[in-house]
């Protein structure tokens, strides 16, 4: 499915998104990746974010490293928020990460 962009839209994405599936842990919550790129990442959650407030999350990669998944934890601004459903949307721009074997303390 390709989605069309109104006239005068301007992109402004900073990197290729890949669509993929990854789990995210949240402080309070959990959701999973519908698209992630190397400056942000969009997923689906329960949990509602506004837009412009601060979030901590956590990519599980189970693939990378099967029994003992690595995590990429992750710091961000939330810059859009919609809704599907019963499911929340939430696009954050990553601002730093870091890779860890445990989940934040």
């Amino acid at each position: 499915m390709q989605t069309q962009s109104p006239p005068g839209f301007t992109e402004r994405r900073q990197a290729v998104r890949f669509p993929i599936a990854i789990p995210v842990e949240l402080d309070e919550g959990a959701g999973i990746t519908r698209d992630v790129s190397l400056s942000g990442v969009f997923f689906e959650t329960t949990q509602w974010f506004a837009p412009g407030e601060p979030v901590r999350l956590t990519l599980v990669l189970e693939r990378a490293s099967p029994g003992d998944p690595i995590r990429l934890q992750c710091e961000g601004q939330v810059v859009r928020v919609g809704q599907s459903n019963a499911k929340v949307e939430v696009a954050v721009a990553i601002t730093s990460h870091s890779f860890a074997q445990q989940q934040w303390s």
